[in-house]
C-alpha cells in the first residue's frame, strides 16, 4: 500500500506548480480540455461579431437607435396614408372605379345574390334597372351596403370592406350596372328612380 501511495504522491508532485504549496495544500496543474477552450474561443468570437454588428461601427443601420427611427418613420407613413384615405385619398378615374368596383363585386360575393351582371336572382333584386327598393341616392346605396338588411338577406359589409371600397362598389353599381339591361334580368321591384 505504501508503495502505491508513494507513486500517487510522486505523480502529484509532477503536476504541482512551483511555489504553490501553502499550509500543506498543494495546487495541481490540471489544464482544461481542448474542447472547452474551443467553446470559450468560439463564444468570444461570436460575442465580438455581435458587438461590432449591432453596436459597433456607426451608421451600419443595425443599432437600436436606427431600428427605432425606421419603425417610427413607417408608423408616420401609415398614419399619413390613413389620413389621406380618410380625406378621400387619391381620386380614381371612372374607368378605375368601374374596374375596381367590378372586381370587388365579384370578390366580396355580391354575385351570389345579385347575379354575375347584377341581373338579380331568387335572393337579391335586379341592380340594372331604374327601380330601387331602398332609395335612389348614392348615399342610400352606400348605407345599404354598409349596414345591410339582414332580415331581407342583405349582409352588412362594414366589417368586410373599407369605406372606400364600399363607395367604389356603390359607384360601380350606379355607373356600371344601372341601365346595362342584361339577359334574364329579374322583374323590377320598388320605386322608379328618375335621373
Amino acid at each position: 500500500m505504501t508503495e502505491e501511495n508513494n507513486n500517487i504522491n510522486s505523480s502529484e508532485d509532477d503536476k504541482v506548480h512551483d511555489g504553490s504549496d501553502s499550509d500543506g495544500i498543494k495546487e495541481l496543474n490540471n489544464p482544461a480540455p481542448n474542447w472547452i477552450l474551443f467553446v470559450l474561443l468560439l463564444t468570444y468570437g461570436f460575442s465580438l461579431f455581435y458587438l461590432i454588428h449591432y453596436f459597433g461601427y456607426p451608421n451600419n443601420g443595425n443599432d437600436q437607435v436606427t431600428e427605432y427611427k425606421n419603425k417610427m418613420a413607417s408608423v408616420e407613413m401609415e398614419k399619413k396614408q390613413d389620413q389621406a384615405s380618410a380625406e378621400g385619398g387619391a381620386v380614381m378615374t371612372s374607368e378605375e372605379i368601374l374596374t375596381e368596383g367590378a372586381k370587388l363585386f365579384t370578390q366580396k360575393g355580391c354575385i351570389a345574390c345579385h347575379g354575375m351582371k347584377g341581373e338579380g336572382n331568387n335572393i337579391g333584386p335586379n341592380l340594372t334597372d331604374s327601380y330601387w327598393i331602398n332609395g335612389c341616392s348614392e348615399e342610400n346605396l352606400i348605407t345599404m351596403v354598409t349596414e345591410g338588411k339582414p332580415e331581407k338577406g342583405m349582409t352588412p359589409y362594414k366589417t368586410m370592406m373599407t369605406p372606400e371600397q364600399i363607395k367604389t362598389v356603390s359607384l360601380y353599381v350606379m355607373q356600371g350596372l344601372v341601365g346595362s339591361n342584361p339577359e334574364n334580368a329579374k322583374a323590377p321591384q320598388g320605386v322608379e328612380c328618375k335621373p
